[in-house]
């Protein structure tokens, strides 16, 4: 059980980490905008590539962009503060309780939510506000379905899946634990 605190410690450390380096991050991104932020041996482009776009992005036009781009962060960071409550739980030596089956069930539930309404959501909208300024004829609104989207509806399927078996084990343990 030591060992499973130890670790369970230090992924809440790197959730709590994450959590507080987003929204940092997003910020970052947006006031460089269009440019992608380059860290010398790697790049991060937050502007989809297949949309067309005035070379330089005015204010508004980013601060658009960054409001718009809370719908996919407001979810990560949902995420991250289950998983962070979660995890808290686990290095307390709670395993099997209903709550954390509860986050659990909210990550997964938070993944289809994200996946079915919010992604096609924010794309629809991060299409329009970076294409408004084109020239009529050369505005755009982008709405997607690829592969990764397939695979994380099927992740929050299987992690609701596991809350509830896990929900289960917790009414077998609290029945175990009643009977003398």
């Amino acid at each position: 059980m030591t060992k499973i605190k130890r670790v369970s410690l230090f992924f809440r450390i790197v959730f709590q980490v994450i959590f507080l380096g987003v929204p940092i991050f997003l910020a970052i991104a947006w006031i460089n905008a269009p440019r992608p932020l380059n860290f010398g041996f790697f790049e991060i482009d937050m502007i989809y590539r297949g949309i067309v776009i005035q070379p330089i992005l005015s204010n508004e036009t980013k601060i658009l962009g960054f409001l718009v781009c809370i719908i996919p962060t407001g979810l990560a960071l949902y995420v991250l503060y289950c998983l962070i409550k979660l995890f808290r739980l686990y290095e307390q030596g709670t395993v099997f309780s209903l709550v954390n089956v509860q986050y659990l069930r909210n990550i997964g539930y938070a993944l289809l939510i994200g996946q079915i309404v919010l992604l096609p959501l924010y794309e629809a909208l991060i299409s329009v506000v970076l294409s408004w300024h084109n020239p009529h004829g050369y505005r755009e609104m982008i709405i997607s379905v690829q592969g990764r989207n397939l695979g994380m509806l099927l992740t929050g399927l299987l992690v609701i899946l596991i809350s509830w078996i896990m929900a289960e084990a917790c009414k077998l343990q609290e029945d175990h634990q009643l009977t003398i």
